[in-house]
């Protein structure tokens, strides 16, 4: 089987696996409790539900030292299977006692075999219809988004799939560290580096157990994973707002394949990394919280007015959703919360209600604790701060305090959990927390106004900001997010959108343009943070951060955009008008797109390691499955936490230091049964960290000084090149005088693996006199 084929079956491996534990479980569960919904909330229902059980399930069972596969299969399907009979009331032991008497009656004489069989297939018959119902119902109520689907499909794996199909290793510099974090999880030593958000590494170890993919393999292969569901969120979120069934597809387009996004917005989708895995969550949290401001309004219209409601369990997912950010990587936190501060802008008006605000302000506290509680007991019980901690507190100058301040929070966080258990019971017993329904509280015409003017005066105020300061914006926007031919486009953007929401807010739809506010909001903000550098004020992340969160949300803006300019335009009695321009709309833009060239160039897929060493690494895992610790790469450093779980490995530069100025008494084995030696004969750009060309392997670049071992200094830009061109050296060198036993075990006119097979008794001194040391 070629390395491609393997990698689009565990690509799919991966996606179909992804799915069903996230979302296919979960749907099986609670389809009954969800099917008032429409399809798009549904799945973001389900999406949360397995996200949030997945990770913390591997948190828990990491911190109890009990995470094996045995234990997540048993802790995944036991759980699924209980709730499955105890929702669907499925008479479990009645049909087990029906069985049993029907077994009896098979081995008495008293049933034949072919009745026996024809019992059991008319009980299959009976679950094949009733799942042959549902099913017929799904594709009913989604027949028209099929062929939107399928383009969709197209279009991901036209920009993405040659980085599944020919770049095979990490994308990013950073990812033998996470490697490591994840081998950490297979050994039960959660936060085996130190304290730092586990989620996409809780992700990936569990679906690297439950599908038996190895977790090097995951790390390759799952940021195509990432990257469809990043978009599929977007998708959900605009199907979910916006009352056009067609014009939502637009935004997943145009965010997938534009080629008007600079690349630095859409590049590091092409890595698995734990920022870009957590934005996977950040839109669903924000649909939560802009569907619990329109229920809660319908309810408390309704003269509902308690706890348990539809409303409580939207507030419920946005808990879940935005824990899941933090538990993912600090910087999705911080846009979450911006997109929340355009959230109290939008929704201003009903925010400041005590019977709006202080259940926002309970989900809130409820989802740092959700977060924070593992990192807490581990950070009790001894385990050390990550270093990116550090970092993070020195931003704000606060470093030499790191340890302090997490202490305390984690003390806050544990006793305010506890404290509110202990108060939520004793409020329960006590009868002063109630189920019951209350009065819903009325409001006077001068309170409404005064509401009125809390939600313009800051919706006007942050306008003003970002009008003030739309040249740095643009220019940051153009150098780092999005770039169109006039950028004053830009301009003409945001006022439509905000028009657009100012009349759906007071003529049309309250609800629907305070979401546009909101989201507006957030991307002058975010516009603010992209340029903050250059406005004098502090950096709160990055530029090259903060334009993928910006690129991210302008094709929300424009869909919200044209969603609400069409329902104005076409009141909503006639909303057969409405889906039909919306339709049309879409085919038009999708039209012109192909005719008018709007495609991005492809892009994702590693660099950082050559497609040959990759291979060769996956083949010799294969021929030595089952032999551990038995054999040695000796390469650069992206395998050593590949092979981390299986063989050894020793660093070339290490291995070249050894024998620097070599004499007889030098010494230098490795003890074990087979060796293999990764040598780059055409030495990769690593990172194309380096802006000229690298030299190939020469007795030129063999004669200059060996670098220093230094981080990644000897892999990087020309020293690569000296690098390997010792070890190609020094191989020639050895097969000279070991003709026989040094062979090749691939080659190519860039890079051959040789290997050696030793009798661990007796074991070769590697270190000889190849005359560039």
């Amino acid at each position: 089987m070629s390395m491609q084929t393997l990698n689009v079956i565990q690509f799919v491996q991966l996606f179909v696996g992804y799915i069903g534990f996230t979302v296919g479980l979960p749907a099986l569960i609670f389809y009954r409790k969800t099917k008032r919904f429409p399809a798009a909330i549904r799945f973001l229902i389900y999406f949360t539900i397995g996200n949030f059980y997945v990770i913390n399930l591997v948190q828990v069972l990491e911190l109890l030292h009990i995470s094996y596969r045995v234990t997540l299969f048993l802790f995944t399907f036991v759980p699924f299977f209980v709730l499955l009979i105890k929702m669907y009331h499925i008479p479990v032991l009645s049909y087990m006692k029906n069985f049993l008497e029907d077994c009896r009656h098979y081995i008495l004489r008293e049933l034949g075999f072919k009745s026996f069989l024809r019992r059991r297939w008319q009980e299959l018959k009976v679950f094949l219809r009733i799942a042959a119902r549902n099913l017929w119902r799904l594709l009913k109520e989604n027949i028209l988004d099929v062929p939107f689907l399928v383009i969709s499909a197209l279009l991901v794996w036209k920009v993405c799939g040659t980085g599944i199909l020919n770049n095979w290793g990490y994308g990013a510099s950073d990812l033998p560290v996470h490697n490591y974090w994840i081998n950490g999880l297979i050994e039960n030593n959660i936060y085996v580096a130190g304290i730092y958000p586990m989620g996409m590494h809780c992700m990936l170890y569990y679906l690297s157990m439950m599908l038996g993919i190895p977790a090097y393999v995951t790390l390759r292969l799952f940021w195509l994973v990432q990257f469809s569901m990043i978009a599929v969120m977007l998708l959900v979120f605009l199907k979910g707002h916006c009352k056009t069934r067609f014009l939502p597809y637009l935004g997943m387009m145009f965010f997938v394949g534009a080629k008007y996004f600079n690349s630095i917005s859409y590049a590091r989708y092409g890595a698995t990394l734990p920022q870009e895995f957590g934005m996977l969550y950040i839109l669903p949290a924000i649909f939560f919280m802009m569907e619990f401001f329109k229920t809660r309004k319908e309810e408390l219209e309704a003269g509902v007015n308690k706890i348990r409601c539809t409303s409580s369990w939207y507030l419920l997912g946005f808990a879940m959703s935005f824990s899941l950010t933090l538990d993912s990587h600090f910087y999705d936190t911080i846009i979450a919360g911006i997109i929340c501060i355009g959230v109290a802008v939008g929704y201003g008006y009903w925010l400041w209600r005590k019977e709006y605000f202080f259940r926002i302000l309970l989900a809130g506290i409820l989802s740092i604790l959700m977060a924070f509680l593992p990192m807490a007991a581990a950070f009790l019980t001894g385990k050390e701060l990550q270093g990116s901690m550090y970092w993070a507190m020195n931003v704000i100058g606060l470093r030499d305090y790191t340890v302090l301040i997490f202490r305390v929070i984690c003390i806050g966080v544990v006793a305010v959990t506890v404290g509110g258990m202990v108060f939520v019971i004793r409020g329960v017993k006590s009868g002063k927390i109630s189920f019951e329904n209350k009065k819903v509280p009325r409001h006077w015409i001068l309170t409404k106004l005064i509401l009125q003017i809390c939600n313009l005066a800051p919706l006007a105020a942050i306008v003003w900001i970002g009008w003030k300061y739309k040249e740095t914006i643009l220019w940051g926007c153009k150098h780092n997010s999005f770039a169109v031919s006039e950028m004053n486009l830009l301009l003409y953007g945001v006022g439509a959108a905000l028009c657009v929401g100012l009349l759906q807010r007071y003529l049309v739809e309250p609800m629907r343009g305070s979401g546009i506010f909101a989201i507006v909001v957030a991307e002058i903000i975010l516009g603010l943070v992209l340029v903050s550098g250059s406005l004098g004020w502090p950096m709160l992340m990055e530029p090259y951060r903060a334009s993928i969160y910006l690129a991210y949300l302008i094709p929300v803006v424009i869909v919200m955009t044209l969603d609400g300019a069409v329902n104005i335009f076409f009141w909503a009695r006639l909303p057969r008008v409405q889906q039909a321009m919306g339709l049309v709309l879409a085919a038009m833009v999708i039209f012109y797109s192909t005719e008018y060239d709007w495609m991005r160039r492809s892009f994702g897929g590693g660099h950082l390691e050559m497609n040959e060493a990759l291979l060769c690494t996956a083949n010799i895992l294969k021929e030595n499955e089952g032999q551990d610790n038995k054999w040695t790469i000796v390469s650069a450093n992206d395998e050593l936490r590949m092979i981390e779980e299986y063989g050894r490995h020793t660093e070339t530069i290490e291995f070249l230091e050894d024998m620097e100025h070599w004499n007889r008494t030098k010494e230098v084995t490795i003890p074990t049964e087979k060796v293999y030696f990764y040598i780059e004969k055409k030495p990769l750009n690593y990172a194309n960290g380096y802006g000229g060309e690298i030299p190939e392997v020469s007795e030129e670049q063999a004669e200059q000084p060996l670098p220093q071992n230094s981080g990644l200094n000897a892999y990087n830009g020309p020293r690569r090149s000296v690098t390997m061109s010792r070890m190609y050296y020094w191989a020639q060198k050895f097969r000279q005088l070991y003709p026989n036993e040094l062979r090749v075990y691939y080659e190519n006119d860039r890079f051959v693996c040789y290997y050696i097979e030793q009798n661990t008794y007796r074991l070769y001194n590697f270190a000889i006199d190849y005359d560039y040391n």
